[in-house]
């Protein structure tokens, strides 16, 4: 195990950030009227296509964020988090390392521990060793890469339907249930106008009644 501390927690952009900058480089494409004013059947549509691949990847996506969560909730409890509690009379009380970069930043504001360095990190290397027997036994870490993977796809779909161009009133509502849904992740969510945007799919879905009803109205 080298000198640093275990991450518990996927290093990847949030989908936030992936919907900004689908949304950057959409508006950087050029609108084609003639394609848009075609009426097509909303089966053809690429937006709905491509929200109906979003939406079982999203259902995976939430399926393997679960199961990591619940094999790193057990690996905590069973095995605990790689730490060492370093107790020492220049500390007003004992502390928990995780990593010997920790125990270095605290070694050179008080150089009387470094005489502790290598049985810290003994100590540390053994923790490790054991999460790493517990995570091989129930696939913790390989769930993980999975869970990371899936949500790497549905980022990608995310990009991909707000780079398709909407061609039926269900085309533009599948754009604002992905906006919404994926909009609302992070706590600065709460500062955009989520109730006005559910209002307008509301309104959408509403169009979308009304032009079926229409057309069975006509075939009749």
């Amino acid at each position: 195990m080298a000198d640093s501390q275990v991450s518990t927690s996927l290093s990847r952009p949030s989908r936030r950030d992936v919907l900004s900058a689908a949304l950057l480089t959409v508006g950087g494409t050029c609108f084609n009227s003639s394609a848009a004013a075609a009426p097509r059947d909303d089966s053809a549509d690429a937006a709905v296509l491509t929200w109906k691949a979003w939406r079982a990847a999203r259902r995976r996506t939430l399926a393997l964020c679960r199961k990591q969560q619940h094999l790193e909730s057990e690996l905590a409890r069973t095995i605990g988090f790689p730490q060492v509690v370093l107790a020492a009379a220049e500390l007003p009380s004992p502390m928990r390392i995780g990593s010997l970069w920790q125990f270095d930043e605290l070694a050179a504001a008080l150089p009387s521990l470094c005489s502790q360095r290598e049985e810290v990190a003994a100590a540390l290397r053994a923790h490790q060793q054991r999460w790493d027997e517990a995570d091989r036994t129930i696939g913790y870490s390989v769930i993980r890469e999975e869970e990371e993977a899936a949500s790497t796809d549905e980022e990608r779909l995310i990009a991909g339907l707000f780079a398709a161009e909407a061609t039926s009133l269900s085309g533009l509502s599948a754009k604002l249930d992905v906006l919404i849904a994926v909009g609302a992740d992070g706590a600065e969510g709460r500062h955009f106008p989520w109730p006005e945007l559910r209002r307008i799919r509301w309104d959408v879905a509403r169009l979308i009644q009304l032009q079926r009803h229409d057309a069975v109205g006509v075939t009749a």
